[in-house]
């Protein structure tokens, strides 16, 4: 049995309004002890609570007690959807309809990222309704916001069920063609959001890719795909983080930043399996579908480094925040998808709907199952997905 409850998570101001708004929290939980909590803020997704194989309960997404932590770190991107568009876009402007449109350079005052300056983290959305087993926000984007065209008509929805499954669907409408690219950006932490980089380097992970977004110097993509073949990105094997953060300490880029091309032939319809997280020491995992073609994972790069005594960043429970705390998921299209031709489209005309749905699904396993090799599951008869 699913239920939520409300209560008031503080005042925030409203950047459209400049007046003081109330932000409201729902708690939806469920009867196998996941609970997930969502504030107003950035459609933001607070705390994440699960049982590991004893039955503890810890929360295992990185974030704050209040809205001042989220505000002062709003660039991190805290469990907030982004959007309208999600990722980066080259020079800030894209060609539609045989004219050039022109929006708003938040990156290196150059580029834009994550919808702009006010994108949707930044929005107080409201509370569409209450559903039996979660909630549906909303927020209206206006004609003109951060240069893009069209009146854009957003509902993101929250839920969960009984079998520990956290859904995320999101729906939009334009009245104006305009791009869409919306997704949800989580740091988790399996081993409890606590943990920091301890906790990190334990997880054994599987991203079912081939191939990577090929980037340049800006990290803009050039267009190409990169195979993971023989690379550091290569996980369609469990691999543990730890082993490959190590060998980043030589290049320019000290860990994961980096879109998975999970599906080069995009299909809205599709659920693609995206990836498999794993915490051996707890034995809690989440397991990761998504309609969505790419998958952004990286790993808290910019995050103080307390190997050089930098101020850690003040989570939730007097937690520190570190370098290497958390790992980023974000479902998404391909990152500068208008400006590359042979990417999915990421425009959408009027009264077509856009829809996003991505799955968690967290879960335990025996820890025997955590430490044994492919080859020795193969002989059991257990699938590497499953592992």
């Amino acid at each position: 049995m699913v239920k939520v409850v409300e209560d008031i998570f503080g005042i925030a101001i409203n950047p459209f309004t400049q007046k003081a708004q109330v932000v409201r929290r729902y708690t939806i939980s469920n009867s196998s002890q996941l609970s997930v909590s969502v504030i107003q803020l950035g459609a933001s997704i607070q705390s994440i609570k699960c049982a590991d194989a004893y039955h503890r309960v810890q929360d295992v997404v990185l974030g704050f007690d209040d809205i001042a932590g989220y505000e002062a770190h709003s660039g991190r991107h805290f469990g907030c959807m982004l959007g309208r568009v999600a990722d980066r876009v080259a020079n800030a402007e894209f060609l539609m309809d045989r004219r050039k449109v022109r929006v708003s350079q938040n990156l290196q005052s150059k580029h834009q990222i994550d919808g702009g300056f006010i994108g949707f983290d930044r929005v107080i959305w409201e509370l569409d309704k209450v559903l039996p087993d979660g909630i549906t926000l909303k927020h209206v984007c206006q004609h003109g916001h951060e240069g893009y065209p069209g009146n854009l008509h957003v509902l993101v929805h929250y839920t969960i069920d009984d079998d520990n499954r956290f859904f995320i669907r999101v729906e939009a409408r334009t009245d104006q063609t305009t791009p869409v690219n919306i997704t949800n950006h989580c740091y988790f932490n399996l081993a409890g959001h606590k943990a920091g980089r301890e906790g990190i380097v334990e997880h054994r992970l599987v991203i079912a890719a081939d191939n990577t977004i090929e980037t340049n110097e800006e990290s803009l993509p050039t267009g190409r795909f990169s195979s993971v073949t023989n690379t550091v990105y290569d996980m369609r094997l469990p691999a543990f983080i730890g082993d490959r953060l190590r060998q980043f300490e030589q290049k320019p880029v000290q860990g994961f930043d980096v879109c998975y091309a999970i599906d080069k032939d995009f299909d809205a319809n599709v659920l693609h399996f995206m990836g498999r997280f794993l915490h051996p020491d707890s034995g809690r995992y989440i397991e990761v579908h998504s309609n969505q073609p790419g998958l952004r994972f990286s790993t808290a790069n910019d995050f103080p480094d307390d190997m050089r005594d930098e101020e850690p960043i003040k989570g939730k429970d007097c937690a520190r925040y570190y370098q290497y705390s958390g790992f980023g998921l974000q479902a998404e299209k391909f990152p500068d998808t208008m400006n590359n031709l042979d990417f999915p489209t990421a425009f959408i005309m009027p009264n077509e709907l856009y829809f996003h749905e991505t799955i968690y699904r967290f879960g335990v396993q025996e820890s025997w199952m955590c430490c044994a090799t492919p080859e020795e599951l193969e002989e059991m008869g257990v699938s590497i997905k499953d592992t």
